[in-house]
């Protein structure tokens, strides 16, 4: 490596280090590569005449190019300010970033090292906030303890894969216990913010772990793999303080079902989401085309809660990206949704139908990643969350760089 693929790389793993723990280290990651990718000028077009040869990236491509082109009509339609195409800024870099990787030569230690060390510092800085400031959930240096919850789960996913994947962790006790470390405090920060969204997905990707582990073993190993992962879970539900797990998990429970029973809202999290989720519904079936529009959806919403008394806090937003496009721009923002997360699942489908031993870590975590933030939108509005948007697209972009790179041996290689 040249010295100035070096010092990219450094940049890279720090800002992917911090980017917890540091308040806009996630942006400085994307202005990094981006920047990588645009100089020296022109690179990115060598870089994107030969990606475009891949199928697999021209689907993605498109998948991405209908959002943003979509959620800029609904803007358009909507005459909406434009702060609001600022959601739509790290998705359009994305061909910037992704030439920044190739550029970069990034290594993969880059982010097996740097997500592990990301999920150590925020475990730790979400012990300091919990455990030693009392500050009750944790949040890091996010504005929002789900948002710090659930993008640790996102670094302990990378660094539990790395385990497997990572050439030095195989070869290295040292490593792999750091790995293991980064995994272990990952999900610790995930439970210090006491954000129920993210425990699914931690059971889930433990699961496809040990699956994946196990993958030569008898059925009966596998099985028994998840009920050891089962019993890991409860252990570290048991260590940590019990307001911030279990009597989260038990309140949200019986509030979900006396809102069920009889439609009132009796807590913060769980029976206030299934009214917001009933009004959306309300609302999309009242106008399913383009739906209300931001600003008046929001505003029939704030004067649906009005007799609720919500705290302050509270935002009056619909905590759920897909109702969320359903109420705001109807059956095209729907469409749009459907076309990013597709787009992005498909073509890293396809690229692990590839077979190629050397790219599968990265494909896999790419199937992951979106099914992650798919479901993360499932109880929160992570689309319409800056820190949700760009480590979606940075990391995004970095594992189908890798990947690309990773093949540069195969024959089906442009």
């Amino acid at each position: 490596m040249s010295r100035s693929e070096s010092i990219q790389n450094v940049l890279v793993f720090a800002f992917l280090s911090l980017s917890l723990v540091l308040p806009g280290a996630y942006v400085l990651l994307c202005l990094a590569l981006t920047g990588m990718g645009l100089w020296p000028m022109g690179r990115w077009r060598n870089h994107w005449t030969a990606l475009w040869q891949w199928p697999e990236v021209r689907r993605m491509v498109w998948g991405v190019g209908l959002f943003v082109v979509m959620g800029i009509f609904v803007g358009f339609w909507y005459g909406y300010k434009l702060s609001y195409y600022e959601a739509f800024v790290p998705f359009v870099l994305m061909p910037f970033m992704l030439s920044g990787v190739i550029g970069a030569r990034l290594q993969a230690q880059v982010l097996w090292l740097g997500a592990a060390t990301g999920a150590i510092l925020a475990g730790a800085l979400a012990s300091y906030q919990s455990l030693v400031m009392h500050i009750g959930r944790a949040m890091g240096a996010m504005n929002h303890p789900i948002v710090f919850g659930d993008l640790a789960v996102v670094l302990a996913c990378i660094s539990l894969f790395g385990i497997l994947f990572f050439e030095q962790a195989r070869s290295s006790w040292l490593v792999r216990m750091y790995m293991v470390f980064g995994a272990v405090f990952g999900v610790w920060a995930s439970l210090l913010s006491g954000s129920k969204g993210g425990w699914l997905s931690i059971v889930m990707v433990l699961i496809v772990f040990a699956w994946k582990l196990m993958a030569q073993k008898p059925v009966m190993w596998r099985l028994a793999s998840v009920l050891v992962i089962g019993l890991l879970v409860a252990k570290g539900v048991w260590l940590a303080p019990d307001e911030l797990v279990v009597q989260r998990v038990q309140q949200g429970f019986n509030g979900g079902l006396h809102w069920y029973k009889t439609g009132e809202v009796v807590d913060w999290s769980v029976s206030i989401r299934l009214e917001l989720w009933s009004y959306a519904v309300h609302l999309f079936a009242e106008r399913p085309w383009l739906g209300w529009g931001g600003g008046e959806a929001l505003r029939k919403l704030g004067e649906h809660l009005k007799p609720l008394a919500v705290p302050e806090g509270i935002a009056p937003v619909f905590e759920n990206d897909i109702l969320h496009y359903a109420a705001v721009s109807g059956l095209v923002g729907l469409s749009s949704l459907v076309a990013l997360f597709g787009g992005l699942f498909a073509g890293f489908w396809q690229l692990q139908r590839r077979k190629h031993a050397r790219i599968q870590a990265y494909v896999l975590l790419g199937m992951l990643l979106v099914v992650l933030i798919f479901e993360f939108g499932l109880t929160v509005n992570a689309l319409g969350r800056n820190a949700f948007r760009y480590f979606f697209s940075t990391l995004t972009v970095m594992l189908l760089g890798l990947a690309w790179m990773a093949g540069d041996d195969s024959k089906d290689r442009p």
